[in-house]
């Protein structure tokens, strides 16, 4: 395949072997230059598409403050995220790079997530010749495997839902500064022979700096040491590889210890007493997703080496947990599987060093986001980094075994398939409603996916159908419950279909369940819409009635819990609704006391305005101001709101109230 466009690289005298390697220099930057240009056409449609799920609940503060406009503001949305354990304030500070306030425009962002994929691209091409000519291969023909294997990668219709997914820049972050982390160090470690000063003041500001910013951008980005580990033991061990070992002592510090850490972090999960209760926010246990987790990484594997014209995308809430290793029995199976690979690349990690390093790359990197941390059971983007080197092995095989004409033209089918796979896709994402259509009818118990397309079938004024996918959901699919009986009663409501026993079925169905915080802004909504449009005169006292059960009988509403304030916020919600402002601010203090956030008060704060009950609005706002001053002192965590706008709100509160008066 290669040997083909590379030519021989022996005969030659000097003027020969210029000329020749100038055209092997001319020809791949065509090939880069296409490659990269077909990326972008296969993509272009998708860039149309509007924003999704996650991508406003993130994006959405940039308008909280009025939009980025001084250092305040600054330090709120960049400073202030909530997206994970260290708020990855770099992704955040990409985010400005498109807009600065909210409502926002999706294309600006999709075209920078484009970018980033395109720069991601270029990079792995240049660490995947590094680690061919590491284990013998000549440059030309390295350079021309390393095209192929991520050109696939690139145009792969897997890594759609990545790219267009805003939010998952997070992600693409995390790669770029992983795999610019990993090049950084085969520069370094190439030096080890010759200056071992220079050799190891690269590698470790290298690891250092990369793992720091990675793990700005994601939390995955802190893996950098355990994927060059994997990079020695696999690579860099190779038989027949012109490495010298390195230092022992340095390697255990820079890359074994981190390792261990993170094996550690996720191994002492094993140890907690709920390790087999139902984490709060999911509807299983950390046992039963670690159960799943062979069987979902399976499946990724499935979609990446027979690809398909267009997956589930973001919605992958209809993925059936494991219960037990037989349960079903896929689980044990898959499970074997994976050991299996592991133990193949382990063993034949010095004479199949690609190969090994392909597979362990792949499993390492699914440590964090595919064991036992408590995220939802499965996600597409959880492959955008680990699929990185998975075609490689299958394309040196193909070089080797097959005639240069042959497999070059071979190569060439596949990736016009593959890029002809992904601009399906990308039309797919190009309109959200035929998004959500697609994903309705390929994942009929995605709860999400359905909810979402009765909404639409509703909207465009298709009534029938909307209920007939609603009450199908509601009745057939067994998790996300809430989402689909409010779902189910909003649409009836506005059919002027729901009756008190309806509402009272809703109250019996959602007051046995835990509070799951993922639904705060569906109950939020559900409240205002079934208290306004009046379609059961006593709706808001129902809603009251199920908030009040929960707070009485809700053992996951544990003190200083998210869930604890949130509940306690729906209870004030209902109850300023049903006129008792009193009741209303004892909850509204009571979610403060749970979960102190300045921005979260101020809401509270608002809502009491509104409702024109000014000496609890000036109260609360109080209360946010002396949050902010403990806040400086350390004492709480992130602020979004800032005392000028407090003030601001505070004067005018007053004039209503001498208004009032």
């Amino acid at each position: 395949m290669a040997a083909n466009l590379a030519g021989p690289e022996s005969a030659m005298n000097p003027a020969q072997d210029k000329v020749a390697s100038d055209r092997h220099r001319i020809n791949l930057a065509i090939a880069w230059a296409l490659a990269l240009l077909a990326t972008g056409f296969a993509y272009w449609p998708a860039l149309q598409g509007s924003f999704v799920l996650d991508d406003f609940s993130v994006l959405d503060s940039l308008g909280n403050l009025g939009g980025v406009r001084d250092w305040d503001t600054f330090r709120a949305f960049v400073l202030g995220g909530q997206a994970g354990p260290t708020g990855r304030p770099l992704a955040m500070l990409s985010f400005l790079v498109d807009a600065n306030n909210w409502p926002a425009d999706a294309w600006a962002f999709k075209r920078t997530n484009l970018v980033i994929h395109l720069a991601n691209g270029v990079l792995l091409g240049v660490l995947t010749r590094q680690i061919l000519v590491r284990v013998g291969f000549d440059s030309r023909r390295a350079a021309w495997l390393a095209f192929f294997s991520v050109a696939a990668w690139m145009l792969h219709p897997f890594l759609v839902s990545t790219t267009m997914y805003v939010v998952q820049r997070m992600t693409q972050l995390a790669m770029l500064f992983t795999t610019a982390g990993m090049v950084t160090y085969l520069y370094g470690r190439s030096m080890v022979p010759s200056n071992k000063a220079k050799a190891y003041t690269v590698m470790t500001a290298g690891l250092i700096g990369f793992t720091v910013l990675g793990a700005l951008c994601k939390e995955s980005g802190a893996l950098l040491p355990m994927l060059v580990l994997v990079l020695e033991l696999t690579i860099l061990s190779a038989s027949g590889a012109s490495a010298e070992r390195i230092d022992k002592r340095w390697s255990g510090l820079f890359l074994v210890l981190p390792s261990v850490l993170v094996v550690a972090y996720l191994a002492q999960s094993f140890l907690r007493a709920d390790i087999f209760e139902i984490a709060p926010a999911r509807e299983f246990s950390l046992y039963e997703r670690l159960l799943t987790q062979p069987r979902v990484v399976a499946t990724y594997l499935q979609h990446w080496f027979i690809p398909k014209l267009y997956t589930t995308g973001v919605f992958q809430d209809h993925i059936v947990k494991s219960t037990g290793l037989l349960t079903p029995v896929t689980t044990l199976a898959a499970a074997l599987f994976h050991l299996g690979v592991v133990a193949l690349a382990v063993v034949k990690r010095r004479q199949l060093p690609v190969l090994a390093f392909a597979i362990l790359f792949f499993y390492a990197y699914h440590l964090l986001e595919s064991t036992v941390l408590n995220l939802e059971l499965y996600f597409e983007h959880r492959n955008y980094v680990p699929a990185a080197f998975l075609f490689l092995p299958l394309i040196v095989l193909v070089d080797a075994k097959v005639d240069g004409k042959k497999g070059f033209v071979a190569a060439v089918l596949v990736l016009l398939a593959l890029g002809g796979f992904t601009r399906y896709s990308a039309t797919v994402w190009s309109d959200y409603d035929s998004m959500i259509e697609a994903s309705a009818h390929k994942a009929p118990t995605s709860a999400r996916a359905q909810v979402l397309y009765a909404r639409n079938l509703f909207n465009a004024g298709h009534y029938d159908a909307s209920m007939s996918v609603i009450d199908r959901a509601a009745e057939t699919i067994e998790n996300s419950a809430p989402m689909l009986q409010m779902n189910r009663a909003l649409i009836r409501c506005r059919l002027r279909q729901l009756s008190e026993s309806d509402m009272d079925d809703l109250v019996n169905r959602l007051a046995p369940l835990p509070y799951d915080p993922r639904y705060l802004e569906l109950y939020e909504g559900s409240i205002d819409s079934l208290a306004t449009e009046q379609c059961v005169a006593n709706a808001a006292a129902k809603l009251d009635r199920l908030f009040s059960t929960m707070l009485e009988n809700d053992k996951s509403l544990a003190p200083g819990s998210l869930s604890l304030s949130h509940v306690h916020y729906l209870s004030g919600l209902t109850s300023l609704k049903l006129q008792r402002p009193k009741r209303a601010m004892a909850h509204f203090v009571a979610s403060v006391l749970a979960q102190p956030k300045p921005s979260a008060t101020m809401k509270m704060a608002g809502l009491m305005a509104t409702a024109q009950h000014y000496k609890e609005a000036l109260d609360l706002s109080d209360l946010a101001l002396r949050q902010i001053e403990e806040n400086q002192a350390g004492v709480l965590g992130n602020i979004n709101v800032i005392e000028d706008n407090i003030h601001e709100f505070r004067r005018v509160v007053r004039e209503q109230m001498d208004a009032a008066d």
